[in-house]
């Protein structure tokens, strides 16, 4: 199975995208992180994950395969982040 990842062409619009939205992501992520507190982190883990799994089916709630690339290129863009804040010397909590 491909995964769904963006082509070279498609790329720099997706950047800029992300870029400019990062405020608002970031302040996303915060208030979820904070629902999440008084969880174990096996139970943050499922909350992460069930969250993830609503989201993809809710996008192709018809087509299996395209969910499960779905799922496969958003582990892959959590493994660049993690390579990037690694490299960078920070990794966001």
């Amino acid at each position: 199975m491909k995964p769904i990842i963006a082509t070279e062409c498609e790329q720099p619009e997706l950047y800029a995208i992300v870029k400019r939205e990062r405020p608002v992501i970031h302040r996303a992520v915060n208030k979820m992180a904070k629902q999440m507190r008084g969880l174990t982190d096996v139970s943050q883990k499922q909350a992460i994950a069930e969250l993830t799994a609503i989201w993809t089916l809710a996008n192709y709630p018809e087509d299996l395969d395209l969910a499960l690339s779905l799922s496969e290129a958003i582990r892959h863009q959590i493994d660049i982040y993690i390579r990037e804040s690694k490299n960078a010397g920070r990794v966001r909590h």
